[in-house]
C-alpha cells in the first residue's frame, strides 16, 4: 500500500504547483475526481464531486464525497486535507501526503462496518491569500455547502515527513482534543502501529494552522494532525523524494483505528472548560518519557506541558 501512497503524491506533485488558476491545479482536480471514483465514493451534492464557489473573478473548487455508513441518519465524520499549494512549489508534503493518506484510509474503511458516513473533503484555497479568511475552502464549505451537522472533523496537514530530532522521527502532533471531552478517551484508547509515536496538546499553543480553523470557531469537535513545519515547507524542494512513506502508512493505520473509536462515540454535550491534561501527560510520557528523563524535564502538570510545547513551537517554528 505504500506504493499507492507514493503514486498519489507523485501524481499531485508532478506539475510543480497546484496554485489556484494553474494547469497543475486543474490537473489535480481531475486526478482527485478519478481517485474518488476509484474509491467508490458518492458525490456529496448532486452528481459531481466538484463544489465550486467564486470570489470576485476567481473560481475555487472544493471536492467532496461520501463513503456511506450503515446508519445514514447519523451525523458523518468529516475528513479534510486541502489540495492547493502556496505559490510555485510542488507541495508533496503540503498537502499531497495528507490527501494520499485519506485515500489510503478510505480504502481500508470500505472493508469495515462503520455506523456513520465518512464525508471526505479536499478543500481549495487553504493557502494565502485566503488562509484563515471567510473564503478559505473549508470555511466556505462549512458555511455555504455543508448540508447537515457533522459528528466531528479530522484534519491533516504536513503529515509526510520525519521530525528532525534523533529518535523521535516518527512523532505525530495532535491538537484540538479540548474541543470535546470524549476525544481524550478516543486518543488514549486508540492503539498506535509499531514505530509511530504521538503527542497531543492544546490548539492555542500554536493557533489555527490549517482547515480546522472553521471547526474550532463553530465549536465542533475536531482533531488536527501534523508533523509541523520543516526545512522544505513552502519551498520548491517540497518534493516526493523527501517524504517518509513508511511513516505515512503507519499514520494511515492509526487513523483507521481512531475512526473506528470515534464512529462509536456519542460525543455528548460539550464541557466549555474541559482540560485534557491527563491524556496529554499520558501520551507525552509514553512517546518521549526516556528523553524527558534524560534531559531532566519534569512532566507532571499543565505548566510542565506548556513550557515544553512552547519551547518546541519556537524551535520548530510551528
Amino acid at each position: 500500500m505504500q506504493l499507492q501512497l507514493r503514486i498519489d503524491v507523485e501524481k499531485l506533485a508532478y506539475p510543480g504547483t497546484r496554485q489556484v488558476g494553474t494547469t497543475g491545479h486543474k490537473q489535480a482536480i481531475e486526478y482527485l475526481k478519478d481517485r474518488m471514483l476509484q474509491a467508490e465514493l458518492e458525490p456529496y451534492s448532486g452528481d459531481s464531486f466538484e463544489l465550486p464557489y467564486q470570489v470576485e473573478s476567481t473560481q475555487y473548487i472544493n471536492l467532496a464525497g461520501i463513503l456511506p455508513g450503515i446508519d445514514r441518519s447519523l451525523e458523518p465524520i468529516l475528513l479534510i486535507a486541502h489540495y492547493d499549494t502556496c505559490g510555485d512549489q510542488p507541495g508533496a508534503d503540503d498537502n499531497a501526503a495528507a490527501i494520499a493518506i485519506w485515500l489510503h484510509v478510505v480504502e481500508a474503511l470500505k472493508n469495515l462496518s462503520l455506523q456513520r458516513d465518512m464525508l471526505i473533503l479536499f478543500p481549495d484555497a487553504e493557502e494565502p491569500p485566503r488562509f484563515l479568511s471567510e473564503h478559505m475552502g473549508s470555511t466556505n464549505f462549512y458555511e455555504d455547502q455543508l448540508q447537515l451537522p457533522i459528528h466531528a472533523g479530522l484534519v491533516l496537514d504536513l503529515v509526510g515527513h520525519d521530525i528532525s530530532l534523533e529518535g523521535m522521527e516518527e512523532l505525530l502532533f495532535i491538537f484540538g482534543a479540548e474541543s470535546h471531552p470524549d476525544l481524550a478517551e478516543v486518543l488514549t484508547d486508540t492503539q498506535l502501529p509499531e514505530g509511530l509515536k504521538n503527542i497531543a496538546t492544546l490548539n492555542r499553543y500554536v493557533g489555527d494552522l490549517s482547515d480546522h480553523h472553521v471547526l474550532r470557531q463553530n465549536g465542533e469537535p475536531y482533531l488536527f494532525f501534523t508533523c509541523g513545519r520543516w526545512e522544505h515547507y513552502h519551498q520548491k524542494s517540497d518534493i516526493p523524494e523527501h517524504l517518509n512513506y513508511e511513516k505515512m502508512d503507519r499514520i494511515s493505520q492509526y487513523l483507521v483505528s481512531l475512526i473506528q473509536q470515534l464512529d462509536l462515540k456519542d460525543l455528548h454535550e460539550k464541557v466549555s472548560d474541559y482540560d485534557p491534561v491527563e491524556m496529554e501527560l499520558h501520551l507525552l510520557n509514553r512517546a518521549i518519557g526516556p528523553y524527558l528523563h534524560q534531559q531532566g524535564i519534569p512532566m507532571n502538570n499543565r505548566g510542565d506541558i506548556q513550557k515544553l510545547v512552547l519551547n518546541w513551537v519556537s524551535y520548530y517554528k510551528l
